[in-house]
């Protein structure tokens, strides 16, 4: 933290008197650029930091002690982060406050809020601050005409770091940040190659879900078999004396049966004779069993259905049928 103090002045706005100053005939003399404030003022200067870095922004206090007999305040708004030129440093912020001290007198702070962007150097000084202000013992009863007087605050030098090397290339860092050695790569690189044969196969089991979920399309073929059970055993009657009662119990076993073993080997099957059938389930590698008693019912049925030239049904015969498809239709529930 840096605190700089006009020269000659006295703390907490107390004014040195003339016996005093005559006193100090050895202190030293204000640069002749900057015009010593008058008496009755004095100021100090104040940073929060040493030394910043590119893009860092930082507070630049400027404490004013004043008597009675100046007035900051009436020309106080005219001070501003837009009025205020702090080049190079760039102003971010500006606030002011005025308060009365416990000895009468008054004091002003301003409190700049600078960003540092300049490169190059070491330190830099901040640039002079002009506050105004007027006297009251020569305020006329309108206050636009009377002229504001100014008080010119010489800035504090603040030290300036950089990353950059001394006359670099290019605007980048040229400094090495980090050197790994070749021989530190290989845990990460095998890392990287882990992962990316995981993510492989991770695309790979997906693509391999989307298809099985593309080919079974439609209902579940073991809840469909359960549904054309159901439906086949409801619909049996328990006696086969009626004709027209054995001719439908045909014509419903011969579709569900079909229907079955459609969803049984996982093949269109309803359009099927019991010939192409056979074929079809020799073809799918079918139990032989299986395949003779489902078959032979089908053939069954197709006689009855298109060769019975109008003879009445077996009621025996029927029965017979009957338990052949209840045994295809427990083999394959158990497949």
């Amino acid at each position: 933290m840096v605190r700089t103090r006009a020269q000659g002045q006295a703390p907490d706005g107390a004014v040195p008197d003339e016996a005093s100053q005559s006193k100090k005939g050895g202190a030293k003399k204000t640069a002749p650029d900057v015009v010593p404030p008058p008496a009755g003022i004095s100021y100090s200067t104040l940073l929060d930091r040493t030394a910043v870095w590119v893009g860092d922004q930082f507070h630049y206090l400027i404490t004013v002690d004043y008597t009675p007999d100046y007035d900051f305040e009436s020309v106080l708004g005219n001070t501003t982060k837009e009025t205020v030129n702090m080049d190079p440093f760039q102003v971010m912020d500006l606030t002011k406050k005025a308060t009365i001290l416990k000895n009468g007198n008054r004091r002003l702070l301003v409190d700049i809020s600078l960003a540092n962007f300049g490169t190059g150097k070491t330190s830099l000084q901040i640039p002079q601050c002009t506050l105004y202000y007027f006297r009251k013992d020569r305020k006329t009863s309108s206050p636009e005409g009377q002229a504001a007087e100014s008080l010119t605050v010489p800035g504090p030098v603040i030290g300036l770091r950089s990353t950059l090397p001394p006359n670099p290339s290019d605007i980048r860092d040229a400094n090495t940040v980090n050197l790994w050695g070749r021989r530190r790569w290989v845990l990460p690189s095998a890392g990287l190659v882990s992962l990316l044969l995981v993510v492989a196969g991770l695309g790979w089991e997906v693509s391999l879900l989307v298809r099985r979920r593309k080919s079974h399309k439609g209902p579940d073929r073991r809840k469909a078999m359960e549904a054309v059970r159901a439906r086949w055993a409801g619909a049996v009657p328990s006696d086969f004396s009626d004709a027209q009662t054995t001719m439908e119990f045909y014509d419903h076993s011969y579709q569900d049966l079909k229907e079955y073993l459609g969803h049984y080997l996982e093949t269109p099957a309803m359009g099927l004779t019991s010939e192409e059938m056979q074929e079809e389930m020799q073809r799918l590698d079918a139990d032989p069993d299986f395949t003779r008693k489902a078959v032979q019912v089908l053939a069954a049925c197709e006689t009855m259905r298109y060769a019975q030239d109008g003879k009445a049904p077996n009621a025996e015969a029927a029965r017979e049928v009957a338990q052949n498809i209840r045994e295809i239709l427990s083999l394959g529930s158990k497949r």
